[in-house]
This record gives C-alpha cells, sequence and structure tokens, in this order.
C-alpha cells in the first residue's frame, strides 16, 4: 500500500478512536505511519540520498524492491517486541497497535491485490493485451490507480508481457498499443 495510503487511513483510523483514547491517539498514528522508517532508512542508505519526497516517489513504483531490511520494523519479532515492551511501558502500548494496523492493512491490501490479478490474468487468457504474447511469465499492470487509496477493480488492471510491462511503465522507448 503506498505511503499516501497509511497516512490517510491512520489518520482516519486516529480521528475514530480520539474520544476513546485522547492524546494516545497521537502515539497510535505515530506507530501506524512511522512504522515505515525502515523503507527510508533502506532507501537513504542504498540510493546515498536523504531526500524524504524521493523516497516515497521510489516506494511508490510499481515495483519497489522488497529486501528484507525494507520491512524490518514490518517483521513479527518487532511487532511482539514492541508489544510486550507496551504491556510493561503503558505508552509504548498505542504505537504497537498502530504498527500492527499498519501491518494488516499492508496484509490485506496484498490478499486483495493478488485476488484482482488473479481475476485479470483469468480474464485476459494469460496473454499480454499489448501484443499478444503467452509466455510464462504474463503478469498484471496496473493501468488506472486512484491518486488516493487503492482500487481492486479488475477492469483497472491489464496483462501484459514482461516486455510490454516495461514498456508501459516507460523503461523502453515506445508505447503500448492499450494506453
Amino acid at each position: 500500500m503506498r505511503v499516501r495510503d497509511h497516512i490517510v487511513l491512520s489518520t482516519a483510523g486516529a480521528a475514530l478512536l480520539s474520544p476513546w483514547a485522547g492524546r494516545d491517539v497521537l502515539s497510535f498514528w505515530a506507530g501506524s505511519v512511522l512504522i515505515d522508517a525502515d523503507h527510508y532508512v533502506w532507501f537513504a542508505l542504498r540510493q546515498q540520498c536523504l531526500n524524504p519526497l524521493a523516497a516515497v516517489r521510489f516506494f511508490n513504483e510499481p515495483h519497489p524492491p522488497q529486501h528484507a531490511a525494507t520491512r524490518v520494523l514490518h517483521s513479527p519479532v518487532v511487532l511482539l517486541a514492541v508489544l510486550l515492551l507496551g504491556s510493561r511501558h503503558r505508552q509504548l502500548l498505542p504505537v504497537a497497535l498502530g504498527m500492527g494496523l499498519h501491518v494488516a492493512l499492508d496484509e490485506h491490501h496484498e490478499a486483495r491485490m493478488s485476488k484482482a490479478r488473479a481475476a485479470a490474468l483469468r480474464r485476459d487468457g494469460f496473454s499480454c493485451q499489448a501484443c499478444g504474447a503467452r509466455e510464462p511469465r504474463v503478469v498484471t499492470h496496473i493501468r488506472h490507480q486512484p491518486w488516493l487509496l487503492p482500487s481492486y477493480a479488475t477492469q483497472h488492471l491489464v496483462s501484459l508481457c514482461s516486455r510490454c510491462h516495461e514498456t508501459a511503465h516507460g523503461h523502453e522507448v515506445g508505447r503500448v498499443s492499450w494506453m
């Protein structure tokens, strides 16, 4: 899920919880958004760039790297450690809950996208909709994604071979026919 989607959903969740959670809602919100600091640290070290906007653009690309170092704070071990610390230090409990919400949103998003991708591939007969190729690595491409919050509608996905997929992302000169 994109950073801006996490920020919006976490802010909405925090606003809904604020009558019951009071000031703890800020810790909840911080945990749910700042968990992505692992992405930024990896980006800064790997790309040798400290620009947070460049990092957001990088991770909002269609297939950002999924190196283990980009998900350190998302691991069950870290989540459990923060939750256990929260049981001893109450001020960390809302942070742990926010981090858990973030990971749950990621899992929900991946499950919905996997289902939509599979449906689009079946609909397209597992063939590239730009050139007709039926190679084993036909993938789905998101041809339209709303600016805010993801869409899981299969009409926003198209099946493409690896070459046409690269072209669709502007990594090769040319334009695929359906764009």
